[in-house]
């Protein structure tokens, strides 16, 4: 599924959304955040999920090469199109609900990852994010997190995805409690641990969505 860019020079939008709690997106949002920083990119990230964790993590980090763009659910899609305008990448972490605010945002994104541990109620929770993604006709990808070393089921809860088997991301972020700790002091696992097999995950799905998106 393909959209029209309004010009060539502007932005992606990718936005990161997942119905259950507890999938992982803010994590991984930050860390392709710093990941995407770190190669020179103009990252801007937009936090609406009312929990607010993106918001808290920015603010320890403290980092004039991360822009927070503060927003409200009804000034949301012109903030986007601003972001979009002065960055290389927007990230958004959205709210777990069903509801239009996700629906708009979906809408207004090049990408949509869904975080979804390897779990049959994980894997059900994806329905509705997929739904909205092919209404928007935005792409998504899902990608497998905190993934156990030895998961002597996980060919059978894949098979639970169906056809939406096909969208599932190369790149895995394994079960690694190098990713929670970062956070807590504001930085992220590739930046405290560089040559950690965390850091190796994020470096993976930067490049993977990188290529990803030169496509879109």
């Amino acid at each position: 599924m393909r959209k029209r860019r309004e010009t060539q020079h502007m932005g992606k939008v990718v936005t990161f959304a997942q119905q259950k709690g507890g999938s992982g997106k803010t994590t991984v949002l930050a860390h392709l955040a710093t990941a995407w920083g770190s190669a020179g990119r103009s990252v801007a990230i937009i936090d609406l999920d009312p929990q607010a964790s993106l918001t808290r993590w920015a603010a320890l980090r403290a980092d004039p090469a991360l822009t927070e763009v503060e927003t409200r659910d009804y000034r949301a899609a012109s903030d986007i199109r601003a972001a979009r305008k002065a960055h290389d990448y927007v990230l958004i972490d959205c709210p777990g609900a069903a509801s239009t605010l996700l629906d708009s945002v979906i809408r207004d994104s090049d990408l949509v990852i869904a975080p979804c541990q390897p779990s049959p109620l994980d894997v059900w929770a994806l329905a509705s994010v997929l739904e909205a993604a092919r209404k928007a006709r935005t792409e998504l990808r899902i990608l497998l997190n905190r993934v156990p070393p030895r998961h002597g089921s996980l060919e059978e809860v894949l098979g639970q995805l169906g056809d939406a088997r096909a969208l599932l991301l190369a790149t895995q972020f394994g079960n690694r409690l190098a990713y929670g700790q970062a956070l807590l002091s504001g930085s992220t696992a590739n930046e405290t641990q560089p040559r950690s097999t965390a850091a190796a995950e994020v470096a993976g799905l930067r490049a993977e969505l990188t290529a990803l998106l030169g496509r879109i």
